[in-house]
């Protein structure tokens, strides 16, 4: 196979999101086959993992596309066209062949591969319910000539609704790290059966519905259940986590816990002593990854039929 040169964009640095491990394990992969350069927004943590392993970094120094407010959106918008261009100029000067996003909120990058008349993919791992945006994603795909990788069916359906314009291939993330998602070898300790939930301090995650099933099997059976809720904070939801540890803090102290975050060893380490997960977003998830990571640490899981998680099943087995 002859070596291309290929770019990877990604527009986050942590290391604590499924679609940032995905990107960082794609690259770990195609780096002693390719010529791989990643551009990332900052020298956080997935900069710094991936540099250490000889991967080619550059840091575009840009404001990553999210609920911004009042003068942080002219911020983000200086930092985005300044990027931008140096994006171009970077792909252009190292001859790169295929540009490579890792999510949606790269979208205001897919434009650089046109100009430069490569040809570009992008993975798509959400479902929008506003119709009115999806219409516009679509309309932006079309103008960027850009390939569409769904991460399921269900993202495919819901989002590209059958547009053949769009070219698309749908693309399963990969199943989660053995070395650390892996059923426990001892026998369950005893006490209080163990409730869990894993996710973002995002509004649409379904936290307030975990509370709420909390509080309600708390009014039927006192004492017989514990609370786990895994819950990394994520920036200007400050408001959203106030409502969240509010209704966290009537639960008893004795038997919950709030974890801020867990990298992937500690949470497997929290699944496997985890009786179940219950995964209950507002709007349908696209593949979540904590289902399926979930499943391989030998804990079952309650979660709606809804999105991509009836994909995560073969016949009821994970």
């Amino acid at each position: 196979m002859n070596a291309r040169r290929i770019a990877y964009f990604g527009s986050s640095t942590a290391v604590d999101g499924g679609s940032e491990l995905c990107l960082l394990r794609m690259v770990r992969h195609f780096h002693p086959i390719h010529r791989i350069t990643l551009f990332l927004p900052d020298d956080g943590p997935l900069f710094q993992k991936a540099r250490e392993e000889g991967i080619d970094c550059v840091n575009l120094n840009f404001l990553r596309l999210r609920k911004h407010r009042g003068w942080n959106w002219a911020r983000w918008w200086s930092s985005m066209r300044k990027a931008r261009k140096r994006l171009e100029a970077e792909c252009r000067q190292r001859g790169v062949e295929l540009l490579h996003f890792n999510d949606f909120i790269d979208l205001p990058y897919y434009s650089v591969a046109k100009r430069l008349r490569i040809p570009s993919v992008t993975h798509l791992r959400l479902i929008i319910s506003n119709p009115s945006a999806r219409t516009l994603y679509r309309s932006a795909i079309r103008n960027a000539g850009c390939t569409v990788l769904p991460v399921s069916q269900a993202v495919l359906k819901n989002m590209i609704e059958g547009d053949i314009r769009i070219p698309t291939k749908v693309l399963y993330d990969p199943a989660p790290d053995s070395s650390h998602f892996h059923p426990k070898s001892q026998p369950r300790d005893p006490g209080p059966f163990r409730l869990t939930m894993v996710s973002k301090l995002l509004e649409n995650k379904g936290h307030l519905n975990f509370l709420e099933v909390a509080h309600a099997l708390e009014k039927r059976s006192p004492d017989r259940y514990s609370y786990t809720l895994v819950a990394p904070p994520s920036p200007g939801r400050e408001s959203y986590e106030q409502r969240v540890r509010q209704s966290f803090a009537r639960l008893p102290l004795d038997r919950s816990r709030w974890i801020g975050g867990a990298g992937h060893e500690a949470l497997g380490q929290i699944l496997r002593e985890s009786d179940l997960l219950i995964h209950l977003p507002d709007t349908e998830d696209s593949f979540p990854g904590v289902v399926l990571e979930a499943m391989a640490s030998g804990t079952p899981v309650l979660a709606y039929r809804c999105g991509g998680i009836p994909e995560q099943l073969d016949q009821g087995a994970a």
